[in-house]
């Protein structure tokens, strides 16, 4: 069975996809500001929003790492030959 992805190319659908996504991590954050932070052993873990902010500097860590780490361990295309 193969499954098709054909409804992410069709014009206009990455400008719908990014504006939901966009919406639900505003949603997110906004719930952090109501949700009580009971279980914290940093203070900085109370602040509304800390772990959406984390997670998305971690997020973008890791890829520039990883493009940092392409560069060290890129093997020439006759590397194995």
């Amino acid at each position: 069975m193969k499954i098709s992805f054909q409804w992410i190319e069709k014009p206009g659908r990455l400008k719908h996809m990014w504006h939901v996504f966009v919406a639900i991590t505003v949603l997110l954050v906004t719930i952090d500001f109501f949700i009580p932070h009971d279980h914290t052993y940093l203070v900085f873990e109370t602040i509304p929003g800390f772990s959406a902010v984390y997670g998305f500097v971690a997020c973008v860590a890791l890829v520039l790492i990883a493009k940092i780490l392409r560069k060290i361990c890129k093997r020439d295309m006759d590397y194995y030959d």
